[in-house]
């Protein structure tokens, strides 16, 4: 196994995986996002699910996930970094998100 598959495999062990069924803070501490797949109760229904800057539903959202026939995933090529904490809101038509963070 090369360098870069390994660092990525140490990435993901130091990371926090949770499987979020209600809105909530994950952590109010400086964080990276990894990933976030949405778990959509009806896939012919649309879903909105918000990933906010904070510890609260009133901060800034960050990233906005939408979608229709699909479950939706961010996987970016870089993470994102929440400087003020992760605050999921769950919205209708999701039965849960899973999220990967890691503490910054």
């Amino acid at each position: 196994m090369n360098e870069y598959a390994k660092g990525i495999l140490e990435l993901s062990k130091e990371s926090i995986t949770e499987y979020v069924t209600a809105s909530r803070c994950l952590t109010s501490k400086p964080c990276f996002l990894l990933q976030v797949i949405v778990d959509p109760t009806d896939a012919g229904a649309v879903t909105q699910n918000y990933l906010i800057n904070g510890e609260t539903s009133a901060m800034e959202i960050l990233v906005g996930l939408a979608s229709q026939y699909t479950h939706t995933t961010h996987i970016g090529h870089f993470p994102v970094y929440f400087n003020k904490g992760l605050y999921v809101e769950k919205g209708a038509n999701t039965d849960a998100l899973t999220v990967q963070y890691l503490i910054a």
